[in-house]
């Protein structure tokens, strides 16, 4: 009997210990936030000199993107739109969203997690 009793106590653990997993990453989900998002351009990135860019303005693309990872969504559609450059969402918290493979100049994918641009790529 203490085979079987031992056996019980082990299910009855692991099941409790799993339900406690899944409520807390439930609740860490629901209550992720950013608490450290940039307001202002990023201030370290560069104008990319190397002669393999497309055009002056692909280069000047690439900068804008570079200065909005760490903005908020918001924050960075707002200054990319200021700066006369067009913005498509590649990517959402997980979910990737279609896009056509056309080249164009002047066009901003951002990449956003949790509210939070994690990566701009132009193209």
């Amino acid at each position: 009997m203490p085979n079987k009793q031992t056996a019980v106590v082990a299910v009855i653990g692991l099941l409790l210990a799993s339900a406690a997993f899944v409520i807390g990453l439930i609740t860490g989900a629901s209550n992720a936030s950013v608490s450290s998002v940039l307001d202002s351009p990023n201030e370290l990135c560069f104008i990319d000199t190397s002669p393999d860019q497309f055009s002056e303005k692909h280069a000047e693309t690439k900068l804008a993107g570079c200065q909005v990872i760490g903005m908020s969504k918001q924050e960075a559609i707002a200054y990319l739109e200021n700066a006369d450059l067009t913005v498509r969402i590649a990517s959402e918290d997980g979910e990737s969203f279609a896009m056509t493979e056309d080249y164009s100049d002047s066009r901003i994918n951002l990449e956003i997690l949790v509210g939070l641009v994690v990566a701009a790529t132009a193209w």
